[in-house]
C-alpha cells in the first residue's frame, strides 16, 4: 500500500473535526460507563460466577462430544451449552485482573 493511499484511508475514517469531536465524545461517555459499571456493588458477584462457570461449563458438554451428539436434542443442549460459555467467559473475563 502506498503512503497515499494509507493517508486517504485515515481521512475517511474521521472525514470532518466535528466526526473526530464526536468520537472522543463517545469514547469519553463509554469509559465513565465502564467506571460506573466498576464501581456497581454487584459486578465483583457477576464476574466471580461468571468466570467461574465459563471453567465449569467445559466439562458439562465433554460428555456429549465424547458420546458423539446422535439426535437434535443433544445438539442443541450442547449448543446451548457453548452460548452459555460463551455469555459466562464475557461475564467473568475480567474476574481478579487488578
Amino acid at each position: 500500500m502506498t503512503e497515499s493511499t494509507l493517508q486517504n484511508e485515515s481521512n475517511s475514517a474521521v472525514s470532518s473535526p466535528a466526526e473526530a469531536g464526536e468520537a472522543t465524545a463517545g469514547r469519553r461517555r463509554l469509559a465513565a460507563l465502564y467506571d460506573q459499571y466498576r464501581d456497581n456493588a454487584f459486578t465483583t458477584p457477576l464476574e466471580v460466577v461468571g468466570f467461574w462457570s465459563a471453567v465449569a461449563l467445559p466439562f458439562l458438554y465433554m460428555p456429549l462430544l465424547l458420546t458423539g451428539i446422535s439426535s437434535q436434542a443433544e445438539l442443541l443442549t450442547f449448543l446451548g451449552l457453548l452460548v452459555l460459555n460463551l455469555a459466562a467467559l464475557l461475564a467473568g473475563h475480567d474476574h481478579r485482573r487488578d
